[in-house]
């Protein structure tokens, strides 16, 4: 028996802006988030502390190279016929420079067994939660030294995981939450 599904119109409009890459990632560890961030309905609500995610710190920005044209969140949402259905995010950035503390940093962020979740905002002016129901990890550090003046010498973290939904979008009054 086939289910039945809501359908409705995917629309366009020409404020909508298709400007790629990323402003900001901060994450979290998942387990920190519980009691802080309730999802009813697909529906983001933070609630933290005192003042914000990251002014708590619960949550950290990682910065990265905003002019990079490398850094980049991605997902894929598959459904086979048998009913399984499996979506994989994946945020790839970049931090120049290969310095001690990005190193300490990256080596610590990738650790076996960590659930991250990431607060994503992206150049065309969306919030997104990514991660929330099974977690993020550290799939890939890379450093590179670059082998001349052209090439870069930096780092790149991936984070990935494998959830059962589209990543969660987040309203622009609870991102200020975020980052208050």
């Amino acid at each position: 028996m086939a289910c039945n599904i809501t359908l409705a119109d995917v629309t366009f409009s020409c404020d909508d802006l298709g400007i790629g890459g990323l402003k900001s990632v901060y994450i979290a560890n998942k387990e920190e988030l519980s009691g802080i961030v309730d999802v009813t309905s697909n529906v983001v609500t933070i609630t933290p502390a005192t003042t914000g995610l990251v002014t708590d710190g619960d949550a950290f920005g990682i910065q990265f190279n905003l002019k990079d044209g490398f850094s980049v969140f991605s997902e894929v949402k598959t459904v086979s016929a048998d009913g399984i259905v499996s979506s994989v995010p994946t945020i790839s950035i970049e931090i120049p420079k290969m310095s001690t503390d990005h190193r300490n940093a990256l080596d610590n962020i990738a650790k076996p067994g960590a659930e991250l979740v990431a607060f994503v905002e992206t150049a065309a002016g969306t919030y997104h939660m990514v991660g929330y129901q099974y977690g993020l990890y550290a799939a890939t550090v890379d450093g590179n030294s670059g082998t001349g003046r052209s090439e870069k010498n930096r780092y790149q973290i991936t984070l990935t995981g494998e959830e059962d939904s589209l990543s969660l979008p987040v309203e622009s009054a609870e991102w200020a939450k975020v980052i208050a």
